[in-house]
Order: C-alpha cells, then sequence, then structure tokens
C-alpha cells in the first residue's frame, strides 16, 4: 500500500484519474483550435475563386 494515499500501487484514486482526463482534454481542445485556427488562416486556392467566380 502507498503510504501517500492508502491504496494499493498503480491503482489511481478518483481524484487522479479526474485530473489525468481533465489534462487530456485540455490536450485535445488546444491541438483541435490549433488546426481550426490554421485551416482559417489557410488561402483559398485561386481555382476555387475561378470556379466560384463562373457562378455568378
Amino acid at each position: 500500500m502507498s503510504s501517500e494515499t492508502g491504496s494499493p500501487r498503480g491503482v489511481t484514486s478518483a481524484k487522479d484519474a479526474e485530473k489525468k482526463s481533465s489534462t487530456k482534454g485540455q490536450d485535445v481542445n488546444g491541438a483541435l483550435r490549433r488546426a481550426y485556427e490554421s485551416t482559417v488562416d489557410e488561402s483559398i486556392p485561386q481555382s476555387l475563386l475561378d470556379l466560384l467566380s463562373k457562378l455568378d
């Protein structure tokens, strides 16, 4: 048993599991935000602009 938590080694407490999932969630949120921002910052290809102008 671990003297700190009172639980056997290798077993995480609910608090530890919650902290890990929160950290993973923040990592995923950050990655999604960066992917979205890089997509928004991309320019529209000229060939697509040409196609859109033909619709007018």
